[in-house]
């Protein structure tokens, strides 16, 4: 697995490290000495992974306040007991978010771009804990966010750190989306991300689609690494009884609100004479009026979001892993290049899968390439791939096997990590 010198690490994620993210990097830095590992997340969040030591939050809330007024405290170091129950910043922050993910006008990303230009991210409590923490390694994604890439930059040179990269979605081509905002943004978003690469020593990429596009477009030789199994996944339908349970756990946004609704309308229309699968729904997203009205049935259930260890509970004792993307909207090349976490999450349960989305991204690609989920693409196949379930259960098993196989030859846990490692140590 990991050998004994260890470099010490800083990742710079957007997001905090919850249990109720299924996080790639606290999978992949599990077997490092938590002492030798710091995070700095820039979202008004509070982690619960105890896989580093040390963890930094640049709240966007003061940043924003910091345009007006400069000697607001941005950022601060954060233990990882504290949790409190009210917490202006995060509230303003996850209203501000819940916002802009139902209306994603990229006039309003840009906006915020410019916020974290002209806001006081760049503090003394940041500073202190990149030189009191003094990484050799940091780590980040190339994420769409342009003020994250500007401190992955910051912290690169202010260190002199070597950096590795881990490109995991398409954040770099033109090719998601026609619209003239996203062009202008995904425009100045690229060039931030030329100007880190140069800083870059190393690259992970998440498929073989990815390094190819990323390659092609950086100049690169990208390693495959994707996120191991949590565990090896063993097959067992031996308490199966009708009605099948399926279940979803995650967010809801850039149209998967509106597949999962498009699969409880069959959904309904099998079950007319009965119950015969029901879903089970785990999310924090704040879903529309309209989207509730279209999941609220007798085989539908929406629960809160639980934390990831959880879910991984509840997944074994379902029987059926809901994967959805938008299928034909707007959203629906968001995920031409990702490789959800979903994906080894669900290769780890033992469960049948079943896929629904745009059929030429990467995650889609890989199911149908590898015969390890159930696909549907459209309305029509919806309705016949879950009626074909509903009468012929012993599909299940026969899915739940071939994700098992493919899960233990392609995420053997070991192995990933392995490599993971040794591209750490070799940039050093």
């Amino acid at each position: 697995m990991v050998s004994e010198k260890q470099p010490r690490v800083l990742v710079i994620s957007v997001g905090s490290w919850s249990s109720k993210v299924g996080s790639t990097w606290p999978s992949l830095l599990k077997c490092y000495d938590s002492e030798n590992v710091a995070n700095i997340c820039i979202r008004d969040e509070y982690p619960d992974s105890d896989v580093a030591s040390r963890y930094f939050s640049i709240s966007e809330n003061r940043v924003l306040k910091s345009i007006f007024n400069r000697n607001i405290k941005t950022g601060r170091e954060i233990e990882l007991q504290e949790c409190p129950e009210k917490n202006q910043d995060l509230a303003a922050h996850n209203e501000r978010y819940s916002k802009m993910r139902k209306n994603r006008r990229y006039s309003l990303l840009l906006a915020r771009e410019l916020a974290w230009k002209l806001g006081k991210w760049k503090s003394a409590e940041l500073d202190s804990f990149i030189d009191s923490f003094n990484p050799d390694v940091i780590l980040y994604s190339m994420t769409v966010y342009i003020h994250h890439t500007r401190l992955v930059e910051y912290a690169i040179k202010r260190t002199g750190a070597k950096a590795v990269a881990y490109i995991w979605d398409d954040t770099f081509t033109y090719k998601q989306s026609n619209k003239i905002g996203y062009k202008i943004y995904r425009f100045f978003q690229r060039k931030s991300l030329k100007r880190v690469a140069k800083l870059t020593n190393k690259f992970f990429a998440i498929s073989d689609l990815t390094k190819k596009e990323a390659d092609e477009f950086f100049g690169i030789d990208s390693i495959i690494l994707t996120k191991p199994l949590y565990r090896v996944p063993e097959v067992d339908y031996s308490n199966f009884e009708m009605p099948i349970k399926a279940v979803y756990a995650g967010n809801l946004f850039i149209g998967r609100d509106k597949s999962l609704a498009r699969i409880i309308k069959a959904a309904e229309r099998i079950n007319n004479d009965g119950i015969k699968i029901k879903f089970d729904i785990y999310t924090s997203t704040e879903l529309s009026d309209t989207i509730k009205e279209q999941l609220t049935c007798d085989c539908c259930e929406i629960h809160a979001a639980v934390p990831q260890e959880e879910v991984f509970e509840i997944q074994r004792h379902s029987d059926l892993m809901l994967f959805v993307e938008d299928i034909d909207g707007p959203d629906a090349r968001i995920a031409r290049l990702s490789f959800s976490t979903k994906i080894t999450d669900y290769l780890s349960s033992g469960k049948c899968i079943f896929a629904v989305g745009y059929k030429e991204t990467a995650p889609m690609q890989y199911f149908i390439n590898n015969d390890v989920a159930v696909i549907a693409t459209d309305d029509k196949e919806i309705e016949e791939k879950l009626s074909m379930l509903v009468n012929n259960p012993d599909l299940l098993v026969k899915y739940a096997e071939n994700a098992r196989d493919v899960g233990i030859r392609n995420h053997n846990e070991e192995k990933i990590i392995s490599t993971f490692d040794n591209c750490i140590k070799s940039v050093i």
